[in-house]
């Protein structure tokens, strides 16, 4: 009778059992589950743009993949003392109940790239950049050594091209040009503060009131001109 203990290790007995041993460990739902949260943290995302926040220099991304939105810094190509700013054209401007910031809803439909920062104390993303999901239509690239900064809706009315060529302003009226450290009519941001600014909610519940405040008058006016008359 044979003894298990004497078992001849061939090479397909150690290809079998090295083989299983392997497979057990990487199919362990810990792992898996860990490998799933790093690649979630690690991976780009893409997503389109559907508040931006002006004053916070934020936007809110809604992630293509999850249909969930997050909050994401603006990465900027300049730091320090020289600061690219640039805010979406927006069809209307809303009061962010959750942030309690004043936000733009994009107009267009801007696709973006997002990472997680990886931050313990916060849930934010960094927006890396947009890019154009749709070819170019009427629309022509800089040339080689050029820069070109352009409107899309107005292609051949606004433009700014400099490099090797010059420099190309296309304007609807002559440039403003002034001279000196600093304009005496420069605008001062006024941040609106919650007090003083209602919400759409709040402004629904005012405007209601004031409706059944008007419809109680009219009603006493008929009272009044039926018993006058």
């Amino acid at each position: 009778m044979g003894d298990s203990k004497n078992i001849t290790a061939t090479e397909g007995r150690l290809k079998s059992n090295f083989g299983s041993a392997v497979n057990t460990l990487v199919n362990l739902d810990g792992i898996q589950r860990s490998i799933t949260k790093v690649q979630d943290k690690t991976s780009l995302r893409t997503g389109t743009v559907t508040k931006y926040y002006p004053y916070l220099d934020k936007a809110e991304v809604k992630l293509d993949s999850t249909k969930k939105t997050v909050l994401c810094k603006i990465l900027h190509k300049y730091g320090g003392e020289l600061l690219d700013l640039y805010t979406p054209v927006a069809d209307r401007k809303e009061f962010c109940d959750k942030l309690k910031e004043p936000c733009y809803i994009p107009r267009a439909k801007l696709h973006c790239v997002v990472v997680n920062l990886h931050d313990a104390d916060s849930d934010e993303h960094l927006l890396l950049g947009y890019y154009q999901n749709e070819e170019f239509i009427g629309l022509n690239p800089a040339k080689p050594g050029n820069i070109k900064l352009c409107t899309r809706e107005a292609t051949n009315q606004y433009w700014i091209k400099f490099g090797f060529d010059g420099l190309d302003l296309r304007v609807n009226s002559t440039p403003t040009v002034k001279v000196g450290e600093r304009d005496e009519t420069m605008d001062t941001v006024d941040y609106a503060s919650s007090e003083e600014t209602y919400t759409k909610s709040e402004v629904d519940k005012l405007l209601s009131a004031y409706e059944e405040r008007i419809a109680r008058l009219e009603e006493l006016l008929e009272v009044n001109n039926d018993g006058g008359s």
